[in-house]
């Protein structure tokens, strides 16, 4: 890729051989730069509903296709498989989640 990919969160507050783990902070209307998921991982939502626009790039969305709407639900955690690079808007409050990439899958 000829542009330069964002780092997939905010900061890492934890790393170690087999996991890195991320502060995710999004404002409100404030937009995630175009980034990679070169590790599967679970994303653990701390606050904020969205929606979160979120656009797929180089046909990496698979059954998501290239754009999908993403409702957070605080107390929740997802699973999501490596390979896709993103970009993501924030339609809604602050979110705030915890990011835990596995290194090792």
């Amino acid at each position: 890729m000829a542009d330069e990919l964002a780092p997939i969160a905010t900061e890492v507050i934890f790393e170690d051989e087999l996991v890195r783990v991320w502060n995710q902070v999004v404002p409100k209307g404030a937009t995630i730069r175009k980034h990679l998921h070169a590790n599967d991982y679970f994303l653990l939502h701390v606050s904020g509903e969205g929606p979160i626009e979120v656009t797929f790039h180089d046909g990496t969305g698979g059954m998501l296709g290239e754009h999908f709407a993403f409702r957070p639900k605080p107390g929740t955690a997802d699973f999501i498989r490596k390979g896709h690079v993103e970009t993501a808007v924030n339609n809604g409050e602050d979110y705030r989640a915890i990011l835990v990439e596995l290194k090792k899958s």
